[in-house]
C-alpha cells in the first residue's frame, strides 16, 4: 500500500486505504487589491489551495500549470484580454470554472459566455458575489 495517502481519520475502510482528495484550486488574476485578499481568504477557509497573480495573463499560466478548479479574471488586462484569456483556459482546461470581472456592461457579459466563462461581474461586485459566482450558487 506504499504511495497512498490516507485519510486522517484512520484512512481505512475494511482495511482497505482510502485516497485523499486534493483540495480544489483557485487561481485570482486579480493582483493584489483588497478584493482578491477577501476572495483568498474566504476559498482559504472553505479549504482551497489559493494561488494569486498579478495579472491575468499570469493567472492563465498558473490555471493551466496548476490544474486549477477555478479561476476569477479581469476583463480587461494590460497585455491580453480576460476574454481571449479565458477562451484559451476553456479550451485547455475545460472542466475548470472561470469568472471574469469587468465593466458593468451586458454586450461583455454575452462575449464573456461566449469565451466559456460561467460568469460576468462588474468590478464594482464584493467578495461574496465572486465567491457565489465561483462556487455555482
Amino acid at each position: 500500500m506504499t504511495g497512498i495517502r490516507t485519510q486522517s481519520n484512520g484512512g481505512s475502510r475494511g482495511g482497505l486505504a482510502c485516497p485523499r482528495r486534493k483540495a480544489p484550486r483557485l487561481v485570482l488574476g486579480l493582483g493584489m487589491s483588497g478584493l482578491a485578499a477577501a476572495v483568498d481568504a474566504h476559498f482559504r477557509n472553505l479549504g482551497w489551495d489559493v494561488a494569486r497573480a498579478p495579472s491575468g495573463e499570469e493567472a492563465g499560466r498558473l490555471a493551466y500549470r496548476h490544474k486549477a478548479t477555478a479561476v476569477v479574471l479581469p476583463v480587461e488586462s494590460a497585455a491580453e484580454s480576460g476574454l481571449l484569456t479565458c477562451a484559451k483556459l476553456t479550451i485547455t482546461r475545460p472542466n475548470a470554472r472561470v469568472v471574469l470581472l469587468g465593466p458593468e456592461d451586458s454586450g461583455l457579459a454575452r462575449f464573456a459566455r461566449y469565451a466559456g466563462a460561467v460568469g460576468y461581474l462588474p468590478t464594482s461586485a464584493g467578495a461574496a458575489a465572486v465567491v457565489r459566482a465561483v462556487l455555482g450558487n
